[in-house]
């Protein structure tokens, strides 16, 4: 159906018939839309056409809508229509073959006379398809609510290595209804979602995605048609959380003319497209017939051709690309003249450096650490890991080339008393450091300083500190019963045994009135004068000790009530063994670790163990400008043992920990890496004062968003959790956060050996009474000889009687 060269050739009569002589006036019918008027069309046409507004809202049924239009048409003899499409004018204009250039999309059939200002909606499915094969999305989902969006999804379908689904939404949606397709569409992971609906139903969109976390980048991605930037602000208050948001619009984000007040950018554009097109078939004409050449109407059908296609849609138009990322601008990075083109290519993009980029980083295990055989390697080389792993993946995908050193102060960076910054970002802000890789929270003051990119990595606040070491007594045996048992149950020893001394001792039959002192040895009730050995309070003792230890004596009670005291004893010897015997096991079996440090509040109730951080780094910055009262009271007594508690650098707050009673607050994932790696260091919660780790740039650096976005790419290719999984492996040491009564070790000899200095002892005392007891035999012995040797007679003739009397 050839119906171009149908309308080309109208609008030429039409011309032709309106040009009677060189000061003859063209006339344009208006169809007013929003604040577009005749004055407004007029300002952009030159002076030969004269605007006339078309009435469109008189009559009661629409066939008399039409015919009060057709009458209008009829008799004013216009040369082209221009306005949104409206079914009675449409109508009305085919009728008369009379050009209508609409300024909105024909949501019916196309008509034969009707041109379309804007682009046709299969041109934009053309655009949307190739930004999405750009960035290799393979599963898409369409959000639309009138027919606009069906030419979009369909062209989306001609690519089968996607998987598209396509959600219709009524013109006014509820939340509910938005709420089941988001959530159908996350079933499917479906991670970017092509959305071209209205306002409002784009609203709701967006706020049932921010409920169910499905606006944060990565995974998601969105894409909006806004032809007249009209919904940023909508996107714009989206912006708390990490977005990735891309737009599609007629018009660039700089504006190219300057939009008359009261009139929105995109009519603006529609207007001047109306009137561009208008002069540009005017001018033709009258070049054409000027020169009299024959094929003039042939000519002009030729030019015709390069603004409308066949349908009557308009051709080689241009759609800008707008990127937002969340930080409150949207950034024009591209655009769509029938094909893609970015003005720079993400994933080839190299980093704007004149030299080789020069990153300063900070010694901290395990991000930057020196290699084993540091001194004999040169360059990059000398370094590992995590951060300088960050850095080659980053290089690699920017294709730039670095040198890295480390910072000469070893601080990460502080504002001091003279305004002057120190460590990294003062190398960042001399300009000696093109960026800096390293562990350094991202806080207002150094956003102040310097600019970051997107955080790698999340760290949190905690505390180290070297596991309590448990003290080891040679006696701890004894500990299995307290001080208080061990004086009850000697007390009971020395009461028991008098008390059966005196039970069994001679006297007690003299307080007996059927026995007497002298009676017969042949008696039973008489044994005790018979005992061989007799019974003495040193065999009481000896008695008593024997039944608790379970040691056979010949000694029975010759008593009822010494009967009675002996069993009394032995049956508390019983309970009280057994007790030992059980509560001794477990002591000394159960391996307890037992400390009175567990959370982060317990360090700020003692004075015993200090504690402190590095200075000049984050975590100083926290603690000084902390509100919370326990933080602060830390921040006091930090502050005033400050020798003792603020360290220079990590190397030696990590070999204070292991010496001494310090605890170390630092980065969670640094503490981490050390408790990991020794097994004799802990980590103390609660984590608190979330941070996260970025790359630093100078102030106002270009290449900030290009390595932001090869960090994001890490991230969704998962090389980030490869790398962090490098370095933060499971922890193979017992956790001490639980008392592990379920972990036993053996008896070692220091468990024991009180045991065997106690049998030491017997065995040295025992000796020692033997030595005694022999030498005083040897003594006794001697002198009974002497006694007894016979002696020269006195020659006085007197004797001394006490040489007769002495014995041993």
């Amino acid at each position: 159906m050839a119906r171009l060269p149908l309308v080309i050739g109208v609008l030429f009569l039409v011309i032709v018939a309106c040009r009677p002589s060189s000061s003859a006036r063209y006339r344009i019918g208006l169809i007013p839309w929003g604040n577009v008027n005749k004055k407004v069309l007029e300002a952009a046409l030159p002076d030969s056409f004269t605007v006339i507004t078309v009435p469109t809202g008189r009559g009661k049924s629409p066939y008399e809508r039409v015919k009060i239009i057709y009458s209008f048409l009829e008799s004013r003899n216009l040369l082209a229509l221009v306005g949104p499409y409206k079914e009675e004018v449409g109508l009305a204009a085919e009728s008369q073959r009379l050009p209508y250039l609409s300024v909105t999309d024909l949501t019916s059939e196309t008509r034969d006379y009707t041109l379309e200002l804007s682009p046709d909606m299969a041109d934009i499915g053309k655009a949307v398809h190739d930004v999405v094969h750009f960035y290799s999305w393979s599963k898409i989902s369409v959000f639309y609510d009138d027919d606009r969006g069906v030419p979009l999804l369909e062209n989306l379908m001609t690519n089968h290595t996607m998987t598209v689904r396509g959600w219709r939404l009524p013109r006014l949606a509820q939340d509910g209804q938005v709420k089941r397709y988001l959530v159908e569409m996350r079933k499917v992971q479906a991670e970017t979602s092509v959305v071209l609906c209205n306002r409002d139903n784009t609203r709701k969109i967006l706020e049932q995605a921010r409920q169910l976390a499905m606006l944060s980048t990565p995974p998601y991605q969105w894409i909006f048609y806004d032809p007249g930037l009209e919904a940023t602000d909508l996107l714009l208050s989206f912006s708390d959380v990490p977005v990735n948001f891309t737009v599609l619009s007629r018009l660039p984000l700089s504006p190219i003319s300057s939009t008359p007040p009261g009139l929105s950018r995109l009519d603006h554009y529609y207007v001047m497209e109306a009137a561009d097109v208008l002069m540009s078939v005017h001018h033709d004409f009258r070049n054409k017939s000027a020169g009299g050449a024959g094929n003039g109407a042939r000519e002009k059908d030729d030019f015709r051709k390069k603004l409308f296609d066949i349908q009557g849609h308009r051709k080689d138009f241009t759609l800008y690309l707008m990127k937002l990322s969340g930080d409150l601008q949207l950034k024009e990075f591209g655009k769509w003249r029938s094909r893609l083109e970015l003005y720079q290519n993400m994933n080839t993009v190299k980093l704007d450096l004149d030299h080789t980029a020069r990153v300063v980083m900070i010694e901290d295990p395990p991000f930057t650490m020196k290699r084993v055989d540091f001194s004999s390697r040169k360059g990059n080389d000398r370094f590992e890991g995590f951060a300088v792993d960050l850095l080659e993946e980053i290089a690699k995908m920017l294709k730039f080339d670095y040198e890295i050193y480390l910072v000469h102060d070893g601080k990460f960076g502080s504002k001091q008393s003279d305004g002057q910054w120190n460590g990294m970002i003062g190398e960042l802000l001399a300009g000696n450091a093109t960026m800096s890789v390293a562990p350094m929270s991202i806080n207002s003051e150094r956003e102040e300083a310097v600019d970051f990119t997107k955080p790698f990595m999340t760290r949190y606040i905690n505390v180290v500190m070297r596991v309590p070491r448990r003290k080891t007594l040679h006696f701890e045996f004894l500990k299995a019963l307290s001080l208080h048992v061990w004086i009850s149950v000697l007390l009971a020893f020395l009461v028991v045994s008098v008390v059966l001394y005196v039970l069994e001792k001679p006297l007690t039959c003299c307080f007996s009135a059927s026995s007497r002192c002298s009676a017969s040895p042949s008696s039973p009730r008489e044994g005790w004068r018979h005992r061989d050995p007799p019974h003495t309070m040193r065999e009481s003792f000896f008695v008593i000790i024997g039944t608790v230890l379970q040691g056979s004596t010949d000694f029975t009670p010759g008593t009822v009530a010494g009967r009675i005291l002996i069993s009394s004893w032995m049956f508390f010897a019983l309970i009280l063994t057994s007790s030992y015997t059980a509560n001794l096991a477990a002591f000394l079996t159960v391996k307890q670790i037992n400390t009175p440090i567990w959370s982060v509040m317990d360090l700020a109730k003692q004075t015993h163990i200090k504690y402190g951080t590095v200075k000049s780094s984050g975590v100083v910055a926290f603690f000084k400008n902390t509100k919370d009262d326990k933080y602060a009271k830390m921040w006091a007594q930090m502050s005033v043992t400050d020798h003792d508690s603020m360290l220079e650098n990590t190397s030696v707050a990590f070999t204070k920990v292991k010496e001494e009673d310090y605890a170390f607050f630092w980065d969670s994932t640094v503490n981490k890496y050390h408790a990991m790696k020794d097994c004799d260091l802990m980590e103390i919660g609660p984590r608190f004062s979330p941070k996260g780790f970025g790359i630093g740039v100078p102030p106002g650096a270009t290449y900030r968003e290009e390595l932001t976005m090869a960090i994001l790419r890490l991230s969704d290719q998962g090389r980030l959790q490869e790398l962090k999984t490098k370095y933060w492996g499971a922890r193979t040491c017992p956790d001490l956060s639980k008392p592990s009564t379920d972990e036993t070790s053996e008896l070692g000899i220091e468990n024991v050996a009180g045991v065997f200095f106690i049998l030491g002892g017997g065995i040295i005392i025992a000796t020692v009474v033997c030595l005694v007891e022999y030498v005083a035999r040897k003594l006794c012995a001697s002198q009974q000889d002497s006694q007894t040797t016979p002696k020269q007679p006195d020659p006085h003739g007197t004797s001394n009687p006490h040489h007769l009397t002495s014995s041993c």
